[in-house]
């Protein structure tokens, strides 16, 4: 729903609160709950609460999803995912083509057959119910609340000041807006039409970000106040992984073409276990990808994690 909206310019800034985007985020962080420390009593309370099962498929199909950040975009391209109930809008996704549902996928280079995106839709109905039907009643007002407060804030700064402070990745100049992830987006402030801005007190530390021709999608982060100075343990795991000569090696020879543990131990002159071994932790890192071809098993590099190592550091020692 649309809690306020600001024209400047020729550029509309609209603040939304949607329930079902809080509650992508929500799933998010229990798929990859490494990264999001400010939400660790939270999470274990969930993994309390449901079944194992339950817990391994939210777990299993946020690698369908990246994390259900690609479901994220249902928020921005159907205005029904934001300004209906959770069970409204899960109800209007189940009439929505599947192949309307892989042209958003296809921009990740991912798609879902049908019978994915059923068992999806069928994720969210019960995780609703049974975890976050509760939760809403207490984010809820607090996500509104901000909102509003944050449309006063945008009135009185300006709406290009007010993008300028939701996140210490953004950078403003007087003719663009550059966001700095694994890489660098720009976009030219002159050309904007709509900028979207929800809030979540799911995603920090996250810059969230959408951009779909003209329009630019934002995520403000609300800190409940329970953030726990610890260090991400997803962040712990990669610079381990990093951290040894072997390791290193294997990284380089697996870095242009997918290699087996046989091939390894023969290009490094070590035995198959020392191989399995540093696999093992690279893996715990989340820095390679196996898969299986005929009887081996090929290890190639997760370049997208590579390219995401500074940008956690930095998220890290800035937002924390």
């Amino acid at each position: 729903m649309k809690i306020d909206v600001i024209y400047e310019k020729g550029t509309l800034c609209e603040f939304k609160y949607s329930p079902l985007y809080e509650m992508f985020c929500a799933m998010h962080v229990l798929s990859s709950p490494e990264h999001h420390l400010h939400r660790k009593q939270w999470v274990q309370k969930v993994q309390e609460k449901i079944d194992n099962k339950f817990l391994q498929d939210i777990v299993k199909f946020g690698e369908h999803t990246n994390q259900y950040c690609i479901v994220m975009d249902f928020c921005n391209l159907f205005e029904e995912c934001n300004d209906l109930s959770i069970p409204s809008a899960i109800e209007f996704l189940s009439n929505v083509s599947i192949y309307k549902i892989n042209r958003i996928f296809k921009d990740y280079e991912k798609r879902l057959s049908h019978k994915e995106y059923l068992f999806f839709l069928d994720l969210l109905k019960r995780f609703y119910v049974e975890v976050f039907q509760e939760e809403l009643k207490y984010i809820e007002p607090i996500i509104t609340r901000v909102l509003k407060r944050e449309a006063v804030l945008g009135r009185e700064k300006g709406i290009f000041n007010l993008v300028d402070t939701i996140h210490e990745r953004i950078k403003l100049s007087d003719e663009k807006i550059v966001f700095i992830k694994n890489k660098e987006y720009v976009v030219n402030r002159e050309k904007l039409k709509c900028i979207t801005i929800y809030s979540s007190t799911f995603i920090s530390p996250h810059l969230m970000i959408g951009i779909m021709g003209d329009n630019l999608y934002l995520t403000h982060l609300i800190d409940l106040g329970s953030y726990e100075k610890e260090s991400p343990l997803d962040l712990e795991k990669t610079l381990k992984a990093l951290g040894d000569n072997t390791r290193l090696k294997i990284l380089k020879e697996i870095s242009k073409k997918g290699k087996s543990t046989q091939e390894l131990s023969k290009i490094l002159s070590i035995s198959e276990a020392a191989v399995s071994k540093a696999l093992k932790i690279m893996q715990e890192g989340n820095l390679v990808i196996k898969e299986r071809r005929g009887n081996y098993i090929i290890y190639s590099i997760n370049s997208t994690e590579i390219d995401y190592i500074p940008y956690k550091i930095y998220e890290y020692i800035m937002m924390t």
